[in-house]
């Protein structure tokens, strides 16, 4: 169906920038969204550095990735096995607070005359000038400059210019390192989670002179301990004048001498960092204390200069360049750049659905990293590919765990939404239900390891967590006596969660064929896994019977493969008369409603076409599409960017630019209403894969990259790199023409349009971009 989607263009259009041109109260908090900046372990929303006007509605938050709070689950009414505890993303203190006065009135966007700001995609730093003044007409110059460290992961640092245009003498300063804002909840929609920094943190220590101040905090419900500080810079004229302490708030106090003039700069830096299992609230103040004074210890610009060195590097590597549309252009690189601003490093933590932009489902990790996010990453940023796979590894046992308390005797069961590893889904249909998060997690593996060849994660990590979901599926699935032994999987919910607890739903029934066959390749060349993990013949004989004899319904009179045993039965959904305001459906409908009828929130079968490659023919691609996307919403953001791969496979590019468009600037046009709580991120990655497995055809298979560029006539021109198994790859393409270039790394054959390609390091090798 037409995706339904309004426009709200909050900032300007400019390739390698956000601009930010006035001040818009109705469109604040959107703001607070895209300009956020984060290092995929601290996360600050875009807000002011002065307080935001109480009229004006925003959600102010800092977050750390991979540090939560925990809470019991409150049901009405509960059963066996439900989630028992709900993990939030931990909001610290914001430490970005830096309130001027003059003449004890307080200097606020109010009584701004003029106001301008510029997120810098290409350096990660945001920009901020504007003029005020005051109710006796003293007039300020402000311009300042705030980044979270891409070299340094602990630390958020600010540069304040402040300039008197029309008067000499001394202003107050007050820099706060603040963990008593307020909370944000939208009680009626699901997806915004509710986050409130009183509910989640308790007062431990805190501490504050004249130079620094630091506290520390409890999460509720859970081991973590996390730490704040904060230090300034100052001119040699500053004058420190009072402290003020509570329970939520430290506010150091400084006088400011101003000349008529003369531009006045400070620096304001802050760390941030949690405890560990074994460290003690002493040995975090040392650490906390630690941090702080290597900072300290350097200037601003050499600081800076360490963060703009990684986003070179950075996008060196990752830039996609496209022709013809410069709100496309920011768009995708808008997305790459927030990709890597949210994406754990660290092996202990993942990618939240919301990255570290909002409280948007309460930080929770999706299977958006495995199917979405992970592939993107393994083929650009491949290191950091690994740590999230190494994240989902550390979870392992408590997967286990999961699996016996859905009484499992073998195997592992990964979470639907967690943080620290346990199920956090309060709504098993379309929570535990959707067990197909395994196969996202196998699926995963495989997409790095056909990028990378990386035989250690394997050996280490890989060939692990494939075995024991494995297991979960042999014990899930069953051989049906009364269906020629066909291996059957009942009562689950595949991606599209407007069909819930189903049997023998293709997406997931195909995508345990795959793990399950990719599995046996990986123990067929690492022979030494069988007998590291105990894994006997007759096991390794059971996965290949499975995958064998997996059914994957299909339905000969409409010679369509279907979504799974019921869905073709039921009614289809009146599109004709659901109004326009009536989306998405899961606001305005009860599930069972939804789940009597043929209506799809996001892509389903076709999601499978589009991930199992070649083992589904072109025909039936393109049959399935025609069949299920005029019965899909797209209230997914997941869903354009998938039918857009699956469109452009299918020859139609028209159509498939269209979904593409809608994927890019998903967050900037805000085109599902709620972004303020969070960007989407599997749909950034999204739009990555539109581009690069949709326009420029790539599929990674075992025996090497295989291209098909088909273009729109809207993108004439599109230019990208991968990382490939060591190498460096750039391909340049044009309507008419396609250029391969190795960069680095060892010789390498690809194939285009079929057709063998050899490529040494060195020039670029042309081809025809027929298909």
């Amino acid at each position: 169906m037409t995706l339904h989607a309004d426009l709200t263009r909050a900032l300007g259009v400019a390739e390698w920038q956000l601009p930010d041109s006035g001040f818009t109260p109705e469109l604040h908090m959107l703001k607070e969204t895209l300009l956020s900046l984060g290092n995929g372990y601290i996360g600050s929303r875009g807000s002011f550095d002065e307080a935001t006007p109480a009229d004006i509605t925003h959600c102010e938050g800092t977050y750390l990735n991979g540090v939560y709070s925990s809470e019991p689950i409150t049901y009405g009414e509960s059963a066996y096995g439900f989630a028992r505890n709900n993990h939030k993303m931990l909001q610290v203190a914001n430490g970005k607070v830096l309130q001027l006065s003059v003449d004890d009135e307080a200097v606020t966007i109010t009584g701004a005359t003029e106001h301008q700001r510029q997120l810098d995609l290409k350096t990660g730093v945001l920009h901020r000038q504007w003029q005020w003044q005051s109710r006796q007409g003293k007039q300020l110059q402000l311009q300042s400059r705030r980044f979270i460290s891409q070299a340094n992961p602990h630390l958020l640092a600010i540069e304040l210019s402040v300039t008197a245009l029309n008067f000499s003498g001394d202003i107050q300063l007050d820099s706060l390192l603040d963990a008593g804002y307020p909370g944000f909840q939208k009680k009626d929609d699901p997806r915004v989670g509710v986050m409130s920094i009183a509910d989640s943190l308790s007062l431990r220590q805190q501490h504050c002179d004249a130079k620094q101040a630091t506290m520390l905090h409890q999460a509720h419900g859970s081991e973590s301990r996390v730490a704040a500080a904060m230090s300034h810079q100052l001119p040699a004229n500053a004058k420190w004048l009072a402290n003020h302490c509570t329970e939520h708030c430290i506010s150091q106090q400084f006088q400011l001498s101003l000349t008529k003039g003369e531009p006045l700069v400070l620096h304001k830096l802050v760390v941030y960092c949690h405890n560990n299992e074994q460290a003690d609230d002493s040995q975090l103040q040392q650490h906390i204390n630690m941090l702080l004074q290597q900072v300290c210890a350097q200037s601003f610009a050499s600081q800076l200069t360490a963060h703009q060195q990684y986003w070179a590097g950075f996008w060196q590597q990752a830039d996609v360049k496209i022709g013809g549309d410069s709100a496309l252009q920011q768009g995708i690189r808008f997305n790459l750049f927030s990709l890597a601003q949210a994406a754990g490093r660290n092996g202990v933590s993942n990618i939240a659905a919301k990255g570290l932009s909002g409280p948007g489902y309460d930080g929770h990790y999706f299977w958006d990293t495995e199917i979405y996010v992970v592939p993107v990453l393994s083929l650009t940023q491949p290191d950091t590919a690994r740590q999230l796979l190494t994240h989902r590894f550390s979870q392992l046992n408590a997967a286990r765990q999961r699996a016996r308390q859905m009484s499992h005797p073998r195997g592992a069961l990964y979470p639907w939404r967690t943080i620290g590893g346990e199920e956090c889904s309060a709504y098993f249909p379309a929570g535990t239900a959707q067990y197909h998060i395994n196969a996202a997690i196998a699926y995963a593996i495989r997409s790095y390891y056909l990028a990378t060849a990386d035989s250690h994660f394997i050996r280490e990590m890989g060939a692990e967590m494939l075995l024991e979901t494995n297991r979960l599926w042999l014990d899930l699935g069953f051989f049906n006596p009364r269906q020629q032994q066909r291996f059957e999987i009942h009562q689950v919910t595949g991606p599209d969660e407007y069909t819930a607890i189903v049997n023998n739903n293709f997406y997931t029934n195909a995508m345990v064929q795959l793990q399950l066959e990719f599995s046996l390749l990986i123990f067929a060349d690492y022979p030494e896994l069988a007998a590291k993990f105990e894994v006997s013949n007759s096991e390794l004989q059971s996965w290949q019977r499975a995958a064998d004899n997996m059914y994957l319904p299909y339905d000969h009179e409409l010679a369509i493969q279907a979504q799974d045993d019921s869905f073709l039965n039921k009614k289809p959904w009146d599109f004709a008369t659901t109004p326009a305001d009536k989306y998405p459906l899961l606001l305005h409908f009860h599930p069972l409603v939804i789940y009597r009828h043929q209506v799809l929130k996001q892509a389903d079968t076709v999601l499978a076409n589009v991930l199992l490659d070649n083992r589904i023919s072109p025909a039936q691609k393109t049959r399935d599409l025609a069949y299920y996307e005029p019965l899909t919403t797209h209230d997914s953001s997941l869903s354009g960017c998938i039918h857009s791969i699956a469109f452009a496979e299918a020859g139609n590019t028209e159509q498939a630019h269209a979904f593409f468009g809608n994927s890019a600037r998903m967050d900037l046009d805000n085109y599902h209403g709620n972004t303020g709580v969070g960007v989407h991120i599997a749909c950034m990655a999204g739009s990555w894969l539109s581009l690069v497995m949709g326009f420029a055809g790539l599929r990674v298979r075992k025996d090497g990259l295989y291209f098909q560029p088909r273009l729109p006539q809207a993108l004439p021109e599109l230019e990208f790199r991968l990382c490939y198994q060591n190498r460096i790859l750039q391909v340049s393409l044009s309507a008419d023409q396609a250029s391969y270039q190795l960069i680095s790394g060892k010789p390498l054959t690809l194939y285009h349009a079929n057709q063998a390609v050899s490529l040494d390091v060195g020039a670029p090798v042309k081809c025809s971009a027929g298909v």
